[in-house]
């Protein structure tokens, strides 16, 4: 048997704040995460989202501020002095870290074996297959030495108004940064609906990571930080129970 260090997982935490100095992604662990990434099981093969990488050039944080704005946050309900009802809480860390794996989420499986199911079977498939990938991911990552910040705090897409305004951006912003990759990857495997041009995208989990965390690691109090005009969590959350297995 191969032992690990235990205290990679039982210290890890959702980083809220990344290093601002120490930012170096290594080339090879990208080699190794996109291998990773292209040989993760899906369910029955089907495959209903995508990753992308973004990193700090001007296009990639383009990208990342329009996900911040619109995508990632949750509004308070508890009216308090600091944090009225109805203010932010935004997941920074999706702009502020040196890189993020992002999930894209599409329409219809944009490859897909097995047209005969149902489409809530396919939605259903496609939640567990973006939960298989999220695991393989955060758990790469923490093996290669990074720290790691996974959201799923979609909220903010799905705010009226704007909704639909907000998924014809988003899908249009995919497409016309990542066409040439898209095309490539999508017609090998068109299904019944043709191509990649009939696909339209939603955001799903983002995962954050870099090599330093320069988090507060303290019990979150209720009281929110501020980066940059943008209210964040900086402290943990309280953690559930770490026994979630039993028979061992």
């Amino acid at each position: 048997m191969t032992h690990l260090d235990k205290d990679v997982w039982e210290n890890r935490h959702t980083t809220r704040l990344f290093s601002d100095t120490n930012t170096e992604i290594n080339a090879e662990d990208l080699t190794y995460l996109q291998t990773v990434i292209n040989n993760t099981p899906s369910q029955c093969s089907i495959k209903s989202h995508f990753w992308i990488l973004l990193g700090k050039s001007k296009e990639d944080m383009k990208i990342r501020k329009w996900l911040l704005d619109n995508v990632y946050y949750v509004r308070n309900e508890d009216e308090s002095d600091i944090n009225p009802t109805g203010s932010k809480e935004h997941m920074i860390a999706v702009l502020q870290a040196p890189a993020i794996l992002h999930c894209v989420r599409t329409s219809d499986p944009w490859a897909n074996p097995e047209e005969e199911k149902s489409e809530e079977d396919h939605e259903r498939l496609a939640d567990r297959s973006e939960g298989f990938f999220a695991g393989v991911i955060l758990a790469t990552l923490k093996i290669l030495g990074y720290e790691v910040a996974t959201f799923g705090c979609t909220a903010g897409f799905d705010e009226d108004p704007g909704f639909e305004r907000k998924g014809e951006l988003y899908t249009d912003m995919i497409k016309d940064r990542y066409t040439t990759e898209l095309k490539e990857m999508i017609e090998k495997f068109p299904g019944e609906k043709g191509n990649w041009e009939d696909i339209n995208f939603w955001p799903g989990l983002s995962t954050c990571f870099g090599p330093e965390s320069v988090d507060n690691l303290e019990r979150f109090t209720g009281y929110y930080n501020e980066w940059n005009g943008y209210k964040y969590i900086n402290g943990r959350k309280e953690r559930t129970p770490a026994t979630t297995c039993i028979g061992f």
